[in-house]
């Protein structure tokens, strides 16, 4: 059982109280969350109001546990933790604890919390190392090796084929003596294409390896023509392939590939190591290691890519060194944590309305409660105001806990439908009202609680839309507006999303509600020692 809270759960709690939420709600979401009655009650100072009295359903419970044979001392600390009084248990069962209270144990709770750990050390990830959130992973000892389906789309692809396309035609055409042309193939640096697209993919390979960009190389093209062979070969460079930048930017650590097309037949890629075959399709991201976990070059990351039989590949490639470029170098591995999140829909967010009954309640109340509004401080500096006003960039009305029940219990369906998952209410708040000039940063919303949300606009009066950016599973940006009564569901802890653009109009209020999946066990992550 646990008894300590964290900062998280902190903050969780003492914004929930005074946000007015039903304390004995709250109670009872932190016992299911695995907390000793005592800690929760220390923590909050505040007791619920005992339940004296069980009914039918309680007392055949009561009576089946007890003629099997359970532990009379469980039974008892179960009943606690349900909320009924001391006094009355040991009236119904005829039985006082043989343990003093603080070391009765929930039997319920301790099988879970076993399960918990069991399943927490499993996913135990060093983000000082290799770990891509979402990669399939092929089962070798020698060699680490991911992969990522559809991390492009097929737009996308074609558009940077098409780039290779025109890069290889150009150096053809201005080389006398090229060693190759076009229909042959070729390899080409794309670093220097002022294609949008092109960077932007550029930087989101860095995010997908989670690698800061200062160890990275610049960003490869490749065709492949009909009936090419190429030797087995590695990444990492031979020491007399090194020149004196080489060396002070070591081997090639991390290699990262994407497939641009559906080769008709040939072009696989085949790992030696783990004797792995890998077909060519649309938008695959291959990621592996060239080095040994000692640093020195690996042999087992051979490679061999297969003939074109039929057709065309193509191909960009993105190589990390093991050393950073800049002179005062920050660390390789730049993962977040909230990254550690599971995905949970393909996309991450989507859009949809309100209940019309549920939106009217919430416009009234907003209409007679626009008199108690107040000036709001959030924790972070994550709302500024780049106006020249003096006021905060947003206030607050607070919603009543009738309210904040009824929109966490309308929304709890359609969301898990949405998400897949079975969901436990943890927040809601509102009506934050951001005013003139107001920006919210970019961020990650709370790794404990903040997992599945939801964005509703209640209000707005603006010049212009104002935008909510929020970044995809595959780190694309996509721009999102909301009008009243619309919605979006997305996935708040793990996807970065934000409003950078400062507020081109008067006011624009929200909702925001929260919850978390039922069987999330945020992922341990090693520390170093």
């Amino acid at each position: 059982m646990k008894t300590d809270f964290n900062a998280d759960w902190k903050t969780w709690i003492k914004t929930n109280v005074e946000n007015g939420q039903d304390k004995n709600r709250l109670f009872k979401i932190l016992l299911d969350e695995g907390f000793t009655y005592e800690s929760i009650r220390e923590e909050m100072q505040f007791e619920p109001a005992a339940k004296t009295k069980f009914d039918a359903a309680w007392k055949k419970w009561i009576k089946t546990n007890v003629d099997d044979g359970q532990d009379k001392n469980g039974l008892f600390k179960i009943l606690l933790d349900e909320g009924f009084s001391y006094e009355s248990i040991h009236q119904e069962m005829l039985f006082e604890p043989s343990l003093p209270i603080n070391e009765l144990v929930n039997p319920l709770k301790a099988k879970q919390q076993e399960e918990e750990e069991k399943q927490s050390t499993q996913l135990a990830v060093d983000i000082n190392q290799l770990f891509i959130p979402g990669g399939q992973k092929l089962e070798s000892d020698a060699l680490q090796l991911f992969t990522v389906e559809n991390f492009l789309n097929a737009n996308e692809c074609k558009a940077i084929a098409a780039e290779i396309k025109q890069s290889l035609s150009a150096t053809a055409l201005n080389e006398v003596k090229t060693s190759h042309n076009f229909d042959q193939g070729g390899a080409c640096d794309l670093s220097a294409s002022n294609n949008p697209l092109v960077k932007d993919v550029d930087q989101r390979l860095c995010k997908l390896i989670g690698i800061d960009a200062s160890y990275a190389e610049s960003l490869q093209g490749q065709y492949y023509g009909s009936d090419q062979t190429l030797k087995p070969y590695t990444d990492y460079l031979e020491q007399h392939e090194m020149d004196h930048n080489d060396e002070l930017l070591g081997h090639r650590s991390y290699t990262l590939m994407i497939y641009l097309n559906d080769v008709e037949a040939g072009g696989e890629t085949h790992f030696l190591a783990p004797n792995s075959t890998l077909k060519p399709r649309r938008g695959l991201a291959v990621i592996w290691s060239n080095l040994a976990p000692d640093g020195t070059p690996n042999p087992e990351s051979a490679r061999r890519t297969m003939p074109v039989l039929s057709g065309y590949q193509a191909v960009i490639t993105k190589w990390f060194r093991s050393k950073s470029r800049l002179p005062e170098p920050p660390p390789m591995f730049n993962r977040d944590v909230n990254e550690l999140i599971p995905a949970y829909t393909e996309a991450g967010f989507a859009k949809t309305t309100l209940p019309p009954a549920l939106f009217t309640k919430i416009q009234t109340f907003y209409q007679a409660n626009r008199d108690a509004v107040k000036e709001e401080t959030v924790p972070g500096d994550f709302i500024v105001n780049t106006s020249t006003s003096e006021t905060n960039g947003s206030s607050l009305i607070d919603l009543s806990p009738e309210l904040r029940a009824e929109i966490h219990d309308n929304l709890k369906a359609q969301m898990e439908e949405w998400s897949g998952k079975t969901l436990l209410p943890t927040y809601v708040y509102g009506i934050r009202i951001y005013h003139h000039g107001a920006a919210l940063k970019c961020h990650r919303d709370r790794l404990a609680t903040h997992i599945i949300g939801a964005i509703i606009n209640i209000d707005q009066d603006v010049n212009e839309g104002w935008v909510l950016v929020i970044d995809d599973h595959h780190h694309r940006r996509h721009q999102i507006i909301l009008a009243p009564g619309e919605v979006i569901f997305y996935e708040a802890g793990k996807l970065v999303h934000g409003r950078p653009t400062p507020l081109n109009g008067h006011l624009f209020a929200n909702v925001f509600c929260h919850f978390k999946p039922a069987d999330y066990v945020p992922r341990n992550v090693k520390q170093d020692n």
